[in-house]
């Protein structure tokens, strides 16, 4: 009897384990949505509790503090996007969740990634000195080089247009004080920002 009981519990014992093992391997599957919808709910309900929401400081313009809110705003939206993004993976057959690392043969050249860093560093103590303006486009401009972007027709109009859209996003909508630069920077900063329409 106890022989025959046995025999019984090893047949269904794997049975139980594929069980077991399915239903983690689904909630390990769903594991990645997670992250995306979680983002979005923070993102949404955090800013009501975070910013102060008294009288805005300013009477034209959105202010400095309207740009946080764009921020969380624009991370609850395109968290939304990647949650959409992964329940569509998941639903098809044989496919992986997005979040993952891509496939990549190359080398890592860690003394190229030194020199960025140091390329950052460098742009946070000219900023003060040489302006906003003179230094993100000189920032810009390096750093598609240094990525391996060397048409002049590509880097300059990238630099420039990419320095015009951060100078009217930051000091033109949002009317963050940033760095004009001291001295003869100074002045041809103002120069720019009157020139733009942003003074």
């Amino acid at each position: 009897m106890k022989t025959e009981v046995a025999r019984q519990s090893a047949k269904e014992a794997p049975g139980r384990n594929r069980t077991g093992a399915g239903q983690t391997a689904g909630v390990v599957r769903l594991l990645p949505a997670l992250l995306p919808a979680v983002l979005a709910v923070l993102a949404l309900v955090l800013q009501n509790f975070v910013f102060w929401r008294g009288k805005p400081a300013v009477t034209t313009g959105l202010g400095p503090d309207a740009w946080p809110d764009l921020i969380l705003n624009a991370l609850a939206l395109f968290s939304a996007i990647w949650l959409g993004l992964e329940l569509w993976v998941l639903g098809r057959a044989g496919r992986r969740s997005a979040l993952r690392a891509p496939d990549d043969d190359e080398i890592y050249r860690f003394g190229k990634a030194v020199i960025g860093i140091i390329l950052i560093v460098l742009y946070g103590i000219l900023l003060p000195l040489t302006g906003f303006a003179l230094t993100t486009a000189a920032f810009i401009a390096i750093w598609c080089v240094y990525g391996g972007v060397r048409k002049p027709l590509v880097v300059l109009p990238v630099s420039l247009i990419g320095t015009w859209v951060l100078l009217w996003v930051f000091m033109g909508i949002s009317l963050m004080p940033l760095s004009r630069g001291r001295g003869i920077f100074d002045q041809f900063s103002i120069w720019l920002l009157k020139a733009l329409g942003i003074y």
